[in-house]
């Protein structure tokens, strides 16, 4: 396995503007050896025809499904028909950079459940980085989502752990990265920006609605797992998502020390204290 296989799973619905720059950061990978999975999630725009235009050019796996069955299960369907060894998911509207897989499989171990990376994030206002640390165990992700929206994993071990859970409404990565922590071990993340996330468009945006129901679903799916202090920051974020005011002892009571700082940033600038 000195080149394996890497399937690069594209998830997409109605993004056909946004696609190509997703699915170009793909093709230009210094890692030669990917297969690019595309699964339409019942897209009604000119999806299908971005598609047909790559595939006059190369190889692209395009699974279509006539209506859509949600991110979650697109996702699994995508996983099940990869042929890769690995697999790497890439959001439609976001990129890679030049040498992502190469650095991911350069990092990998099997003592390690995934690999993932620092990454760029682009705001209407500009960008930062977000520096993670280099090892996400299990009692980190129970305080938060350190890992973000993408890995790479050993395809067999998604399927095992039984793959994205289409029951919930939000934090479904999130509570997938916790499943393959559990079994495989901590994540491993390679302290470098290798992947852009772009926060500057609004196409698709999860409502605050969901996202509370979601968050409070994946909280009462883990809440077995977590000890007293990670249960109180995870219930001080489900109720950030309700956009509600948080008095300085709440701040105080419920934000472990080692996310203070960003914390306080965050609810200075959005005025959340009261």
């Amino acid at each position: 396995m000195s080149k394996p296989l890497v399937s690069a799973i594209i998830t997409t619905h109605n993004r056909a503007g946004l696609l190509p720059r997703a699915l170009d950061s793909v093709i230009i990978q210094s890692y030669e050896n990917i297969e690019i999975v595309v699964v339409d999630d019942g897209s009604t725009d000119r999806t299908p025809e971005v598609i047909a235009k790559y595939q006059e050019k190369m190889t692209i796996k395009y699974i279509r499904i006539e209506e859509s069955v949600g991110a979650c299960r697109a996702r699994n369907k995508g996983i099940k028909e990869a042929s890769g060894d690995f697999i790497a998911g890439l959001d439609d509207d976001d990129k890679w950079h030049e040498d992502r897989i190469r650095e991911l499989l350069a990092a990998y171990d099997d003592m390690y459940a995934a690999v993932t990376s620092d990454t760029l994030m682009v705001f209407q206002n500009g960008e930062a980085r977000w520096k993670k640390q280099e090892l996400i165990d299990l009692d980190v992700l129970l305080f938060t989502n350190q890992v973000g929206n993408q890995v790479l994993v050993r395809r067999d071990r998604v399927l095992e752990v039984g793959g994205f859970d289409p029951n919930l409404q939000a934090a479904q990565d999130y509570d997938l990265w916790i499943r393959l922590c559990q079994k495989f071990g901590p994540i491993r993340n390679v302290q470098k920006p290798l992947q852009t996330i772009y926060m500057d468009h609004e196409e698709g945006r999860i409502t605050s609605s969901s996202s509370f129901n979601g968050y409070l679903q994946f909280y009462q799916k883990h809440k077995g797992l977590m000890n007293k202090n990670q249960r109180k920051y995870q219930l001080y974020n489900i109720r950030r998502t309700q956009s509600k005011p948080l008095s300085p002892k709440e701040f105080l009571s419920c934000v472990p020390l080692f996310r203070y700082w960003s914390e306080l940033k965050n609810v200075v600038a959005n005025k959340v204290l009261k």
